[in-house]
Protein backbone atom coordinates (compact mmCIF):
# COMPACT_ATOMS: atom_id res chain seq x y z
CA UNK A 1 0.00 0.00 0.00
CA UNK A 2 1.43 3.23 -0.84
CA UNK A 3 2.72 5.56 1.90
CA UNK A 4 0.12 9.27 1.66
CA UNK A 5 3.07 11.98 1.82
CA UNK A 6 0.51 14.11 3.03
CA UNK A 7 -0.23 12.37 6.06
CA UNK A 8 0.88 13.43 9.40
CA UNK A 9 3.43 10.84 10.75
CA UNK A 10 2.49 8.87 13.55
CA UNK A 11 4.42 8.16 16.85
CA UNK A 12 4.27 5.80 19.51
CA UNK A 13 5.38 6.07 22.84
CA UNK A 14 8.68 4.15 22.73
CA UNK A 15 9.43 5.96 19.42
CA UNK A 16 13.28 7.77 19.03
CA UNK A 17 11.63 9.65 16.12
CA UNK A 18 12.30 13.37 17.04
CA UNK A 19 9.39 15.63 17.07
CA UNK A 20 8.15 17.90 13.58
CA UNK A 21 9.13 21.14 13.59
CA UNK A 22 6.76 24.06 13.18
CA UNK A 23 8.88 26.76 11.93
CA UNK A 24 6.70 28.98 10.19
CA UNK A 25 4.39 29.25 13.74
CA UNK A 26 4.92 32.40 15.75
CA UNK A 27 4.93 31.44 19.72
CA UNK A 28 1.55 33.91 21.34
CA UNK A 29 2.83 35.18 24.75
CA UNK A 30 1.43 33.39 27.80
CA UNK A 31 -1.52 35.60 29.09
CA UNK A 32 -1.23 36.05 32.81
CA UNK A 33 -4.15 37.13 34.83
CA UNK A 34 -3.87 40.27 37.02
CA UNK A 35 -2.35 40.19 40.06
CA UNK A 36 -4.41 43.41 41.60
CA UNK A 37 -7.83 43.58 42.11
CA UNK A 38 -9.94 45.80 39.77
CA UNK A 39 -13.08 45.28 41.75
CA UNK A 40 -11.53 46.77 44.93
CA UNK A 41 -10.04 49.48 42.74
CA UNK A 42 -13.43 50.10 40.75
CA UNK A 43 -15.23 50.29 44.51
CA UNK A 44 -12.50 52.22 46.51
CA UNK A 45 -10.52 54.04 44.20
CA UNK A 46 -11.99 57.20 43.35
CA UNK A 47 -13.53 57.92 47.18
CA UNK A 48 -9.68 57.13 48.60
CA UNK A 49 -8.26 59.90 45.73
CA UNK A 50 -11.44 62.71 47.01
CA UNK A 51 -10.13 61.62 51.06
CA UNK A 52 -6.11 62.42 50.06
CA UNK A 53 -7.56 65.44 47.79
CA UNK A 54 -9.20 66.74 51.73
CA UNK A 55 -6.56 65.50 53.73
CA UNK A 56 -3.91 67.13 51.66
CA UNK A 57 -6.28 71.05 51.85
CA UNK A 58 -7.21 70.86 55.06
CA UNK A 59 -4.44 69.49 56.80
CA UNK A 60 -1.20 70.18 55.05
CA UNK A 61 1.03 72.62 57.68
CA UNK A 62 -2.85 73.38 59.52
CA UNK A 63 -3.47 72.06 62.64
CA UNK A 64 -5.57 74.22 64.07
CA UNK A 65 -8.08 75.91 62.10
CA UNK A 66 -11.09 75.74 60.48
CA UNK A 67 -10.78 73.34 58.23
CA UNK A 68 -10.20 70.44 60.46
CA UNK A 69 -14.11 69.97 61.32
CA UNK A 70 -14.69 70.24 57.66
CA UNK A 71 -12.14 67.58 56.95
CA UNK A 72 -13.38 65.03 59.78
CA UNK A 73 -17.11 65.65 57.81
CA UNK A 74 -15.65 65.07 54.89
CA UNK A 75 -13.50 61.92 55.92
CA UNK A 76 -17.07 60.40 57.96
CA UNK A 77 -18.76 60.92 54.65
CA UNK A 78 -16.24 59.35 52.82
CA UNK A 79 -16.19 56.15 55.22
CA UNK A 80 -20.04 56.30 55.11
CA UNK A 81 -19.84 55.86 51.06
CA UNK A 82 -16.83 53.59 51.68
CA UNK A 83 -19.31 51.29 53.89
CA UNK A 84 -22.30 51.90 51.49
CA UNK A 85 -20.07 50.48 48.53
CA UNK A 86 -20.83 47.18 50.48
CA UNK A 87 -23.69 47.60 51.82
CA UNK A 88 -23.17 48.38 55.38
CA UNK A 89 -23.84 51.17 57.49
CA UNK A 90 -21.89 54.08 58.99
CA UNK A 91 -23.01 53.58 62.70
CA UNK A 92 -23.57 50.00 62.96
CA UNK A 93 -20.76 47.50 64.18
CA UNK A 94 -20.42 43.73 62.81
CA UNK A 95 -23.40 42.77 64.91
CA UNK A 96 -25.75 45.72 63.99
CA UNK A 97 -25.41 47.39 66.98
CA UNK A 98 -25.56 51.73 66.45
CA UNK A 99 -24.83 52.90 70.19
CA UNK A 100 -21.42 52.83 70.02
CA UNK A 101 -20.74 54.23 66.46
CA UNK A 102 -22.91 57.36 67.52
CA UNK A 103 -20.72 57.94 70.15
CA UNK A 104 -17.70 57.28 68.22
CA UNK A 105 -19.44 60.08 65.83
CA UNK A 106 -19.78 62.65 68.03
CA UNK A 107 -16.91 62.73 69.81
CA UNK A 108 -14.67 62.68 66.45
CA UNK A 109 -16.74 65.90 65.39
CA UNK A 110 -16.60 67.46 69.16
CA UNK A 111 -12.49 66.86 69.21
CA UNK A 112 -12.31 68.22 65.55
CA UNK A 113 -14.82 71.14 66.17
CA UNK A 114 -12.40 72.01 69.36
CA UNK A 115 -9.20 72.13 66.70
CA UNK A 116 -10.06 75.47 65.63
CA UNK A 117 -11.07 77.17 69.39
CA UNK A 118 -7.47 76.76 70.87
CA UNK A 119 -4.04 77.76 70.35
CA UNK A 120 -2.40 75.43 72.99
CA UNK A 121 0.18 73.70 71.75
CA UNK A 122 -0.50 71.36 74.56
CA UNK A 123 -3.80 70.84 73.84
CA UNK A 124 -2.67 70.43 69.54
CA UNK A 125 -0.85 67.38 70.26
CA UNK A 126 -3.39 65.60 72.63
CA UNK A 127 -6.24 66.79 70.39
CA UNK A 128 -4.83 65.27 67.42
CA UNK A 129 -3.30 61.80 69.35
CA UNK A 130 -6.93 61.68 70.43
CA UNK A 131 -8.48 61.81 67.59
CA UNK A 132 -6.03 59.80 65.93
CA UNK A 133 -6.37 56.87 68.35
CA UNK A 134 -10.49 57.20 68.45
CA UNK A 135 -10.77 57.50 64.62
CA UNK A 136 -8.80 53.99 64.37
CA UNK A 137 -10.59 52.30 66.88
CA UNK A 138 -13.89 53.12 64.88
CA UNK A 139 -12.57 51.54 62.14
CA UNK A 140 -12.09 48.40 64.31
CA UNK A 141 -15.48 49.04 65.78
CA UNK A 142 -16.81 48.82 61.88
CA UNK A 143 -14.79 46.00 60.43
CA UNK A 144 -13.73 43.24 63.23
CA UNK A 145 -16.02 41.12 65.10
CA UNK A 146 -14.61 42.47 69.00
CA UNK A 147 -16.44 40.33 70.92
CA UNK A 148 -14.05 38.98 74.06
CA UNK A 149 -11.41 42.09 72.90
CA UNK A 150 -9.52 43.17 76.35
CA UNK A 151 -7.84 46.05 76.30
CA UNK A 152 -4.13 44.17 74.99
CA UNK A 153 -6.52 43.14 72.36
CA UNK A 154 -7.96 46.32 71.38
CA UNK A 155 -4.14 48.16 71.60
CA UNK A 156 -2.97 45.08 69.30
CA UNK A 157 -5.72 45.81 66.46
CA UNK A 158 -5.27 49.43 66.67
CA UNK A 159 -1.53 48.91 65.86
CA UNK A 160 -2.33 46.12 63.33
CA UNK A 161 -5.02 48.73 61.81
CA UNK A 162 -2.03 51.29 61.65
CA UNK A 163 0.67 49.17 60.30
CA UNK A 164 -0.61 46.45 58.70
CA UNK A 165 -1.26 48.22 55.26
CA UNK A 166 2.83 48.76 54.64
CA UNK A 167 2.97 45.13 53.94
CA UNK A 168 0.69 46.41 50.67
CA UNK A 169 2.68 49.56 49.66
CA UNK A 170 2.08 48.53 45.99
CA UNK A 171 -1.63 48.07 46.53
CA UNK A 172 -3.22 50.90 44.67
CA UNK A 173 -0.68 50.74 41.49
CA UNK A 174 -1.76 46.69 41.17
CA UNK A 175 -4.99 47.04 41.67
CA UNK A 176 -5.39 49.96 39.43
CA UNK A 177 -3.76 47.96 36.47
CA UNK A 178 -5.75 45.11 37.09
CA UNK A 179 -8.57 47.34 36.94
CA UNK A 180 -7.02 49.22 33.16
CA UNK A 181 -7.08 45.29 31.76
CA UNK A 182 -10.10 44.67 33.04
CA UNK A 183 -11.74 47.09 30.89
CA UNK A 184 -9.52 47.05 27.91
CA UNK A 185 -7.72 50.31 28.87
CA UNK A 186 -4.01 48.96 28.67
CA UNK A 187 -1.51 51.27 27.33
CA UNK A 188 0.88 49.99 24.60
CA UNK A 189 4.60 49.93 25.81
CA UNK A 190 5.87 52.68 23.85
CA UNK A 191 3.02 55.04 24.94
CA UNK A 192 3.65 53.72 28.63
CA UNK A 193 7.41 54.42 28.04
CA UNK A 194 7.03 57.70 27.07
CA UNK A 195 4.39 59.30 29.76
CA UNK A 196 6.98 57.75 32.35
CA UNK A 197 9.65 59.55 30.71
CA UNK A 198 7.99 63.01 30.67
CA UNK A 199 7.19 62.48 34.61
CA UNK A 200 10.57 61.51 35.41
CA UNK A 201 11.54 64.68 33.46
CA UNK A 202 8.88 66.89 35.42
CA UNK A 203 10.50 65.06 39.04
CA UNK A 204 13.84 66.02 37.78
CA UNK A 205 12.56 69.76 36.84
CA UNK A 206 10.89 70.49 40.06
CA UNK A 207 14.41 70.07 42.53
CA UNK A 208 16.27 71.81 40.27
CA UNK A 209 14.14 74.41 39.73
CA UNK A 210 13.51 75.15 43.35
CA UNK A 211 17.65 75.95 43.77
CA UNK A 212 17.61 77.48 40.33
CA UNK A 213 14.76 80.71 40.42
CA UNK A 214 15.24 82.03 43.76
CA UNK A 215 19.01 82.02 42.49
CA UNK A 216 18.42 83.80 39.31
CA UNK A 217 15.56 86.25 41.75
CA UNK A 218 18.69 87.10 43.50
CA UNK A 219 20.79 88.24 40.33
CA UNK A 220 18.43 90.04 38.59
CA UNK A 221 15.72 92.22 40.10
CA UNK A 222 13.58 92.54 36.94
CA UNK A 223 13.56 88.96 36.46
CA UNK A 224 12.15 88.69 40.01
CA UNK A 225 10.06 91.33 39.79
CA UNK A 226 8.52 90.12 36.41
CA UNK A 227 8.13 87.06 37.92
CA UNK A 228 6.35 88.71 41.28
CA UNK A 229 3.53 89.98 38.80
CA UNK A 230 2.48 86.98 37.60
CA UNK A 231 0.53 86.91 40.85
CA UNK A 232 0.18 89.08 43.63
CA UNK A 233 3.11 88.61 46.40
CA UNK A 234 4.18 85.42 44.84
CA UNK A 235 6.91 83.80 46.73
CA UNK A 236 8.22 81.05 44.02
CA UNK A 237 10.18 79.02 46.32
CA UNK A 238 7.81 78.93 49.14
CA UNK A 239 5.04 78.45 46.92
CA UNK A 240 6.13 75.89 45.04
CA UNK A 241 7.60 73.94 47.80
CA UNK A 242 4.23 74.40 49.67
CA UNK A 243 2.56 72.87 46.64
CA UNK A 244 4.63 69.97 46.62
CA UNK A 245 4.18 68.96 50.31
CA UNK A 246 0.66 69.50 49.69
CA UNK A 247 0.33 66.80 47.11
CA UNK A 248 2.47 64.38 48.65
CA UNK A 249 0.45 64.95 51.62
CA UNK A 250 -2.50 64.53 49.95
CA UNK A 251 -1.05 61.17 48.04
CA UNK A 252 -0.49 59.89 51.17
CA UNK A 253 -3.97 60.66 52.07
CA UNK A 254 -5.18 58.46 49.33
CA UNK A 255 -2.77 55.45 49.77
CA UNK A 256 -3.64 55.31 53.41
CA UNK A 257 -6.95 55.29 52.89
CA UNK A 258 -7.18 53.36 50.25
CA UNK A 259 -4.53 50.09 51.20
CA UNK A 260 -6.34 50.46 55.16
CA UNK A 261 -9.74 49.98 53.40
CA UNK A 262 -9.34 46.67 51.51
CA UNK A 263 -7.31 45.72 54.45
CA UNK A 264 -10.89 45.58 56.73
CA UNK A 265 -12.20 44.36 53.92
CA UNK A 266 -10.22 41.08 53.16
CA UNK A 267 -10.31 40.80 56.79
CA UNK A 268 -6.51 40.71 57.34
CA UNK A 269 -6.90 41.90 60.34
CA UNK A 270 -7.52 38.53 63.10
CA UNK A 271 -6.94 39.07 66.66
CA UNK A 272 -6.84 36.25 68.63
CA UNK A 273 -9.29 36.42 71.74
CA UNK A 274 -7.27 35.20 74.35
CA UNK A 275 -10.10 33.97 76.88
CA UNK A 276 -9.48 33.08 80.27
CA UNK A 277 -5.97 33.02 81.81
CA UNK A 278 -4.35 29.27 83.15
CA UNK A 279 -1.60 29.75 84.47
CA UNK A 280 -1.01 28.98 88.23
CA UNK A 281 -2.46 30.87 90.57
CA UNK A 282 -0.45 30.51 93.51
CA UNK A 283 2.45 32.46 91.38
CA UNK A 284 0.58 35.80 91.38
CA UNK A 285 -1.06 35.04 94.98
CA UNK A 286 2.34 35.17 96.16
CA UNK A 287 3.58 38.31 95.19
CA UNK A 288 0.11 39.82 95.39
CA UNK A 289 0.16 39.37 99.00
CA UNK A 290 3.81 40.47 99.63
CA UNK A 291 2.87 43.81 97.48
CA UNK A 292 -0.24 44.43 99.23
CA UNK A 293 1.33 44.04 102.61
CA UNK A 294 3.44 47.06 101.85
CA UNK A 295 0.83 48.98 100.36
CA UNK A 296 -0.98 48.73 103.54
CA UNK A 297 1.36 50.19 105.64
CA UNK A 298 2.46 53.03 102.86
CA UNK A 299 -1.27 53.84 102.67
CA UNK A 300 -1.66 54.04 106.66
CA UNK A 301 0.86 56.44 106.28
CA UNK A 302 -1.08 58.68 103.82
CA UNK A 303 -3.69 58.43 106.14
CA UNK A 304 -1.87 59.69 109.72
CA UNK A 305 0.69 62.02 107.74
CA UNK A 306 -1.09 63.51 105.01
CA UNK A 307 -4.93 63.50 105.30
CA UNK A 308 -5.08 63.65 108.57
CA UNK A 309 -1.90 66.12 109.71
CA UNK A 310 -2.06 64.99 113.06
CA UNK A 311 1.59 63.79 113.06
CA UNK A 312 4.78 66.25 113.07
CA UNK A 313 6.62 65.97 109.72
CA UNK A 314 9.98 65.49 109.34
CA UNK A 315 12.14 68.60 110.10
CA UNK A 316 12.88 71.41 107.26
CA UNK A 317 9.91 69.87 105.72
CA UNK A 318 6.70 71.86 104.75
CA UNK A 319 3.77 70.29 103.65
CA UNK A 320 4.00 71.52 100.09
CA UNK A 321 7.56 70.31 100.16
CA UNK A 322 6.55 67.20 101.00
CA UNK A 323 3.50 67.03 98.56
CA UNK A 324 5.82 67.72 95.63
CA UNK A 325 9.11 65.66 96.56
CA UNK A 326 6.70 61.85 95.75
CA UNK A 327 4.10 62.95 93.26
CA UNK A 328 5.68 61.89 90.54
CA UNK A 329 6.83 58.46 91.76
CA UNK A 330 3.64 57.91 93.70
CA UNK A 331 1.34 58.83 90.14
CA UNK A 332 4.05 56.06 88.64
CA UNK A 333 3.44 53.45 91.37
CA UNK A 334 -0.55 53.80 90.66
CA UNK A 335 -0.11 53.35 86.80
CA UNK A 336 1.92 50.02 87.36
CA UNK A 337 -0.65 48.78 90.20
CA UNK A 338 -3.30 49.08 87.49
CA UNK A 339 -0.96 47.42 85.18
CA UNK A 340 -0.72 44.74 87.50
CA UNK A 341 -3.88 44.25 88.20
CA UNK A 342 -4.86 43.80 83.91
CA UNK A 343 -2.17 41.31 83.79
CA UNK A 344 -3.41 39.23 86.44
CA UNK A 345 -6.49 39.42 85.13
CA UNK A 346 -5.47 38.09 82.00
CA UNK A 347 -2.85 35.42 82.36
CA UNK A 348 -3.80 33.70 85.29
CA UNK A 349 -6.48 31.20 86.55
CA UNK A 350 -9.63 32.82 88.18
CA UNK A 351 -9.23 32.37 92.23
CA UNK A 352 -10.97 34.06 95.18
CA UNK A 353 -8.31 34.49 96.93
CA UNK A 354 -6.63 36.09 94.41
CA UNK A 355 -9.49 38.36 93.63
CA UNK A 356 -9.63 39.51 97.09
CA UNK A 357 -5.75 40.43 97.36
CA UNK A 358 -6.82 42.19 93.70
CA UNK A 359 -9.40 44.27 95.35
CA UNK A 360 -7.49 44.91 98.23
CA UNK A 361 -4.45 46.40 95.79
CA UNK A 362 -7.25 48.29 93.94
CA UNK A 363 -8.16 49.78 97.32
CA UNK A 364 -5.05 50.94 98.32
CA UNK A 365 -4.81 52.96 94.81
CA UNK A 366 -7.53 54.61 95.02
CA UNK A 367 -5.89 55.98 98.43
CA UNK A 368 -2.35 56.61 96.32
CA UNK A 369 -4.74 58.27 93.80
CA UNK A 370 -5.96 60.62 96.57
CA UNK A 371 -2.63 61.11 98.12
CA UNK A 372 -1.32 62.03 94.69
CA UNK A 373 -4.45 64.66 94.32
CA UNK A 374 -3.79 65.90 98.11
CA UNK A 375 -0.29 66.60 97.57
CA UNK A 376 -0.67 68.02 93.96
CA UNK A 377 -3.52 70.76 95.40
CA UNK A 378 -0.89 71.61 98.76
CA UNK A 379 1.78 72.05 95.60
CA UNK A 380 -0.96 74.28 93.82
CA UNK A 381 -2.60 76.40 97.01
CA UNK A 382 1.99 77.75 97.30
CA UNK A 383 3.43 77.54 94.04
CA UNK A 384 -0.23 78.21 91.82
CA UNK A 385 -1.28 76.59 88.82
CA UNK A 386 0.47 75.28 85.57
CA UNK A 387 -0.90 73.24 82.72
CA UNK A 388 1.39 70.47 83.77
CA UNK A 389 -0.16 70.11 86.88
CA UNK A 390 -4.28 70.83 86.35
CA UNK A 391 -3.49 68.00 83.39
CA UNK A 392 -1.92 65.46 86.20
CA UNK A 393 -4.93 66.16 88.22
CA UNK A 394 -7.12 64.93 85.53
CA UNK A 395 -5.06 62.48 84.79
CA UNK A 396 -5.60 61.23 88.37
CA UNK A 397 -9.24 61.14 87.91
CA UNK A 398 -9.33 59.14 84.67
CA UNK A 399 -7.12 56.38 86.93
CA UNK A 400 -10.33 56.24 89.20
CA UNK A 401 -12.16 55.61 86.55
CA UNK A 402 -9.53 52.81 84.75
CA UNK A 403 -9.49 51.09 87.91
CA UNK A 404 -13.11 51.32 88.59
CA UNK A 405 -13.86 49.44 85.31
CA UNK A 406 -11.13 46.82 86.23
CA UNK A 407 -12.40 46.26 89.91
CA UNK A 408 -15.87 45.52 88.02
CA UNK A 409 -14.52 43.04 85.45
CA UNK A 410 -13.64 40.92 88.39
CA UNK A 411 -16.75 40.38 89.60
CA UNK A 412 -19.12 40.77 86.30
CA UNK A 413 -18.56 38.48 83.19
CA UNK A 414 -16.99 39.31 79.96
CA UNK A 415 -17.36 43.44 81.46
CA UNK A 416 -16.20 45.49 78.25
CA UNK A 417 -13.51 47.27 80.03
CA UNK A 418 -11.52 48.74 77.29
CA UNK A 419 -15.46 50.03 75.72
CA UNK A 420 -15.99 51.74 79.10
CA UNK A 421 -12.37 52.99 79.45
CA UNK A 422 -12.77 54.50 75.81
CA UNK A 423 -16.21 56.46 76.42
CA UNK A 424 -15.19 57.29 80.06
CA UNK A 425 -11.50 58.84 78.72
CA UNK A 426 -13.09 60.22 75.93
CA UNK A 427 -15.80 62.13 77.91
CA UNK A 428 -13.67 62.88 80.41
CA UNK A 429 -11.00 64.53 77.48
CA UNK A 430 -13.96 66.43 75.92
CA UNK A 431 -14.83 68.14 79.36
CA UNK A 432 -11.35 69.30 79.92
CA UNK A 433 -10.95 70.86 76.58
CA UNK A 434 -13.88 72.76 76.85
CA UNK A 435 -13.05 73.94 79.87
CA UNK A 436 -10.39 76.16 78.37
CA UNK A 437 -7.78 75.05 80.75
CA UNK A 438 -5.17 78.17 79.62
CA UNK A 439 -8.12 80.59 80.53
CA UNK A 440 -8.83 78.55 83.77
CA UNK A 441 -5.29 78.80 84.96
CA UNK A 442 -4.73 82.30 84.20
CA UNK A 443 -7.68 83.20 85.96
CA UNK A 444 -7.00 80.88 88.65
CA UNK A 445 -2.99 82.24 88.73
CA UNK A 446 -4.15 85.80 89.03
CA UNK A 447 -7.15 85.68 91.96
CA UNK A 448 -4.34 84.18 93.60
CA UNK A 449 -1.32 86.44 93.61
CA UNK A 450 1.06 87.39 91.31
CA UNK A 451 4.17 85.70 93.71
CA UNK A 452 7.09 83.39 92.52
CA UNK A 453 5.44 80.04 90.80
CA UNK A 454 8.01 77.09 91.15
CA UNK A 455 10.76 77.57 88.42
CA UNK A 456 9.02 80.25 86.63
CA UNK A 457 10.02 83.71 87.46
CA UNK A 458 6.22 84.94 88.35
CA UNK A 459 2.70 83.99 87.48
CA UNK A 460 3.24 86.91 85.16
CA UNK A 461 6.08 84.91 83.33
CA UNK A 462 4.12 81.94 83.18
CA UNK A 463 1.26 83.62 81.36
CA UNK A 464 3.29 85.50 78.74
CA UNK A 465 5.16 82.88 77.56
CA UNK A 466 3.78 79.27 78.41
CA UNK A 467 0.12 80.15 77.90
CA UNK A 468 -1.43 80.66 74.47
CA UNK A 469 -3.92 82.88 73.40
CA UNK A 470 -6.91 81.03 74.95
CA UNK A 471 -5.73 82.81 78.42
CA UNK A 472 -6.26 86.59 76.82
CA UNK A 473 -9.84 87.08 77.88
CA UNK A 474 -8.54 86.18 81.33
CA UNK A 475 -6.51 88.92 81.46
CA UNK A 476 -8.22 91.80 79.61
CA UNK A 477 -8.83 93.67 82.90
CA UNK A 478 -5.08 93.94 83.80
CA UNK A 479 -3.76 96.58 81.92
CA UNK A 480 0.00 95.95 82.17
CA UNK A 481 -0.12 92.11 82.18
CA UNK A 482 -1.94 92.18 78.34
CA UNK A 483 0.85 94.82 77.58
CA UNK A 484 3.57 92.08 78.53
CA UNK A 485 1.58 89.57 77.23
CA UNK A 486 1.46 91.61 73.46
CA UNK A 487 5.06 92.06 73.65
CA UNK A 488 6.03 88.45 74.19
CA UNK A 489 3.84 87.22 70.96
CA UNK A 490 5.02 90.23 68.94
CA UNK A 491 7.76 90.41 66.45
CA UNK A 492 10.44 93.54 66.90
CA UNK A 493 12.02 92.77 63.92
CA UNK A 494 8.98 91.95 61.27
CA UNK A 495 6.07 94.21 63.39
CA UNK A 496 4.07 91.20 63.13
CA UNK A 497 2.50 89.16 65.65
CA UNK A 498 4.87 85.55 65.87
CA UNK A 499 1.82 83.63 65.32
CA UNK A 500 -0.18 85.98 62.46
CA UNK A 501 0.79 84.16 59.58
CA UNK A 502 -0.14 80.51 60.92
CA UNK A 503 -3.35 81.93 61.84
CA UNK A 504 -4.04 84.26 58.78
CA UNK A 505 -6.23 83.56 55.95
CA UNK A 506 -9.54 81.01 55.60
CA UNK A 507 -7.53 77.90 55.47
CA UNK A 508 -6.14 78.55 58.98
CA UNK A 509 -8.87 80.73 60.40
CA UNK A 510 -8.59 79.82 64.45
CA UNK A 511 -11.22 81.28 66.72
CA UNK A 512 -9.07 81.93 69.81
CA UNK A 513 -6.51 83.69 67.49
CA UNK A 514 -9.23 85.96 65.79
CA UNK A 515 -10.63 86.85 70.04
CA UNK A 516 -7.26 87.17 71.09
CA UNK A 517 -6.87 89.46 68.35
CA UNK A 518 -9.65 91.90 69.08
CA UNK A 519 -8.73 92.89 72.52
CA UNK A 520 -4.72 92.68 71.83
CA UNK A 521 -5.31 95.28 68.88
Amino acid sequence: METNNNQMPQYNNGSSAQAPQFNNVTPMPPTSAPTGNAEHFKKYGLLSLVFGLVYGFCLYNNHASITYPIFMAGALIILKLFRAKDGFSLLADCHGKKGLGVFYVVSLMLLSIHRCMTTSSALEFLERLAIFLLFFSFIVYLYVDTTGFDIGAWFLSLLCVIFKPLEHLARPISDHKAYKITNGKIVDNEKKKTITAVFLGISIAIPLLIIIIPLLCSADLVFENFLSSIKFDFDISEDVYHGIMMFLTALLGFWSAYTIITSMVLKELRIKVKGEGTTNPVIAITFTSIIGLVYVLFCAIQLLYLFSGSIALPAGYTYAEYAHEGFYQLLAVCILNIIMVSICQAFFSKSKVLKILLTLIATCTYIMIASSAMRMILYVEVYHLTFLRLFVLWFLVVLCFWLAFLIASMYVKNFPVFRACMVAITLAFLAFIYSNPDYQIARYDLTAAEEQIDDYDSVKSYICNNLSYDAVPAIIDNEELMNAFETAHYSRYSEIYIDSKKYSGFRRFNISYYIAMQYLK
